[in-house]
């Protein structure tokens, strides 16, 4: 082989791996990934009564084993088309019809977990404790990863990743925060997924723990909690940032505008404000457990909470007046024939419907009490 011929295979051989460093690859070019799936799982239809409200309370998804097998995050696209997503073995679940049944996928053969799943347009996007962003364009039929490994310079990419929550502003803007190798990090996109860019926070969260859930307010001002008990917020895409509370443990934040919103963490501390953060009231939640998730809806807002190892919960789940001020169970039952397990990790509020998740089963209930 000529000199010219050698050069011009080492061109293109680079040329290959610079193109391919930073973007999607296939799953099944990616050795580590051990693939999976179980064709459908049905659903029986089981229903009952929410007599906080009154309301009907659908059960799309149940699991009888919980020990190694959880989702703590949900997205619902449509009515007809969701997606859980958790562990062990980085699992998720689809179904394109309501939740009368369901496809699993599962990633790996560890006990690894999925922690958060979005949308940006139809595209899902599945982050967890891998360094790969997981991405599906047709709902589930064909997957391909992200190497966040590749942000790094050489020499710094290895360790642990954990990212705990991605959320898109618009189909285009959306950010990843988490941690790599107990340092806060945090990832952007402008294209909707396709690159991923650091954000440098090393000067100005170097002390902080890991991220554990944000709020976006536009493309360029978040607002983030930390493990180590801090809410900080950045207006100029992460250039610089503004400390807002410190406290014990965070890992849940919502805004339901640039002014009023909520933090939670461990303890049951729920910390609320309607001033952007300046000042912030302490709400106190029964049982004090963990605060996992909150949503507004209308003038009011919902929240989760969990409890490590518990068996059979009254009330996992609460509803909050407005302005913060009154706190009352917003799910209960009579059935005996329903276990809450009260370990619960998520809501999704999509149009006409509350989604609730708990470790063992997926509730769905409607928004209609909201609006009486």
């Amino acid at each position: 082989m000529s000199s010219m011929n050698n050069y011009i295979l080492i061109f293109l051989i680079s040329l290959f791996l610079s193109c391919s460093k930073n973007n999607y690859i296939p799953i099944k070019e990616v050795p580590e990934i051990e693939f999976s799936t179980i064709d459908t799982s049905t659903q029986t239809d089981l229903s009952f009564i929410n007599t906080a409200n009154n309301q009907n309370v659908s059960i799309l998804n149940s699991l009888e084993e919980t020990g190694f097998h959880f989702y703590n995050s949900i997205k619902f696209k449509t009515e007809d088309i969701g997606i859980l997503a958790g562990g062990t073995g980085l699992r998720a679940r689809i179904t394109k019809n309501g939740g009368a049944n369901w496809k699993e996928y599962s990633f790996s053969k560890f006990a690894n977990a999925f922690h958060s799943v979005s949308f940006s347009g139809n595209t899902i996007f599945i982050v967890g404790e891998s360094n790969y962003i997981f991405r599906s364009n047709d709902f589930g039929g064909s997957w391909s990863v992200y190497n966040a490994e590749n942000l790094f310079e050489e020499g710094n990419s290895f360790g642990q990743f954990k990212f705990y929550k991605i959320h898109f502003f618009n189909e285009k803007s959306g950010f990843i925060v988490g941690e790599h190798n107990t340092i806060p990090l945090i990832l952007k996109t402008n294209d909707g997924g396709e690159q991923w860019e650091i954000i440098d926070t090393n000067e100005a969260l170097k002390n902080s723990g890991a991220i554990t859930d944000f709020a976006i307010h536009s493309s360029e001002k978040i607002t983030i909690v930390t493990s180590f008990g801090e809410c900080y917020t950045t207006n100029d895409g992460g250039k610089t940032w503004k400390l807002l509370l410190k406290t014990k443990p965070l890992n849940s934040i919502a805004f339901k505008n640039s002014n009023e919103g909520y933090v939670g963490g461990i303890n049951g501390k729920l910390h609320y404000t309607d001033d952007g953060g300046e000042n912030w009231r302490i709400i106190e939640v029964p049982e004090n457990p963990n605060i996992t998730d909150i949503e507004f809806i209308k003038n009011k807002a919902l929240i989760t909470t969990s409890i490590s190892f518990s068996k059979n919960r009254a009330v996992f789940m609460y509803e909050i007046d407005k302005n913060g001020k009154n706190i009352h169970p917003f799910l209960t039952k009579t059935d005996e024939n329903i276990l809450f397990m009260g370990d619960s990790y998520a809501i999704d509020v999509f149009e006409n419907n509350i989604y609730i998740l708990d470790r063992n089963n997926l509730y769905k209930t409607t928004n209609e009490y909201f609006y009486k």
